[in-house]
Formats: structure tokens, sequence, C-alpha cells
């Protein structure tokens, strides 16, 4: 019992410890941000650090390793979920704009170190990256599945699954990069936005707005 309770705290650390580099790597950049840094918001020495990961390229990979392997539970969980396949789509969509809107920029940091420029990709060791992008393909699936199954149904039409599944995929996570919270304009809406715009490149026309009612002369 003892021993168990001595894993489960260091599990729980080392979960902790990801999340405090996550956070600091994306909202200043993996090159910016020390390991003194990270030990210091936990309040840990570095030795102590260095006893759960022995690099801060290690630390960088086990956070987003955390990332995909958050977004590919979430997204296999709403295409498992029930409805017809549009409805669960919808649900993916969501799903994985969650992660790309509300993650204090997490998504953007797995985004660049695997697809950005050559000096950030270069950060994670050869292996370390060719494991991070078989999680990306393990999430592709689950998207280019779907739309399968809702091409084959009659619920979507698009002329070639793969691509269409790209094309998505591309709305989805490009909208981090862009979107910046302003005044007048709220998280919710742009998703809706951005999950009719996935929708359309499936085949779905768009929903049209509501007409407000107009009040009665008197």
């Amino acid at each position: 019992m003892a021993s168990e309770r001595i894993e489960a705290k260091r599990a729980a650390l080392r979960k902790r410890i990801i999340e405090v580099a996550l956070e600091a790597f994306a909202s200043r950049g993996f090159e910016a941000t020390t390991t003194v840094d990270i030990a210091d918001t936990l309040q840990m020495t570095g030795p102590s650090l260095y006893h759960y990961f022995r690099t801060k390229e290690e630390l960088l990979y086990a956070c987003m390793d955390f990332v995909l392997e958050q977004l590919h539970a979430d997204v296999s969980v709403a295409a498992a979920s029930e409805g017809t396949v549009q409805e669960r789509m919808v649900r993916v969509v969501r799903a994985q704009l969650k992660v790309e809107l509300g993650s204090g920029g997490a998504a953007s940091l797995v985004n660049a170190h695997l697809y950005g420029p050559q000096y950030l990709t270069q950060v994670l060791l050869p292996e370390r990256s060719e494991a991070l992008r078989e999680r990306q393909r393990l999430l592709v699936k689950v998207f280019l599945d779907l739309i399968n199954e809702g091409v084959a149904n009659g619920e979507f039409v698009v002329a070639d699954a793969r691509i269409a599944t790209f094309n998505v995929l591309a709305v989805l996570q490009y909208s981090s990069v862009w979107y910046r919270p302003r005044k007048g304009q709220r998280l919710a809406d742009l998703m809706d936005a951005q999950v009719a715009a996935a929708l359309q490149l499936l085949g779905i026309a768009p929903q049209p707005a509501a007409t407000p009612a107009r009040s009665a002369r008197k």
C-alpha cells in the first residue's frame, strides 16, 4: 500500500510538472523558458526536477505527448458517441476546437514543433518527433473514419475523403493562429462559425440565420 501511495504521489507531481512546463513553453516559447523557471514555479530544486525529466527537450516531448494524448482521447469519445454521423462530427470538431482555442497556446506549441520552422522541429530527437507524429496520425484517422462513414451513408458529400479530412483539420488547427479574443467577439460564436465551416467542407449547407421577428406597429 505504501508503495502505491508513493507511486500515485510521483505520478501526480509528474503531471503537475508537465502542466506548469506546458504553460511556460506555450506562453514564452521553448528557448526562452529554462528548467530553473519551471522549478521555481513549482518550488522545487533543479535536481528534484531532473529526477523526473533529465533534459528540457525530454520535458517538451512529455508536454506535447500529453496534449496529443488528451486530444485523441477527447475526439475518440466524441466520435463513438450516439447520434447521426453529422451530430458526432460536430462533437468531434468542438472537441478539437476546445483544445485549439482554449489551451493557452498548447495546441500551437505542438503544431510549431512538429510542422513549423526547421529550428523548432529539430528541437526534439527524431524518434520522439516520430512518436508524436504517430499520435497525430491516430487523430487524423478518427476524422477520416468518421468522414468515410458519413460518405457511405450519404450524410457527407466529398470528392476525396482524405483530402476533406486534412481540409477540415486545417480549418480547426489554424483557428488558434489568427484568433485573438476581443470585445464583442465571443468564443462560443467563433466555435459555431468554425463548426459550420467544417461541415461545409463535407457538403453540409450552412443553416440560415433566424430572422428577428418585427414588432407590430401601433
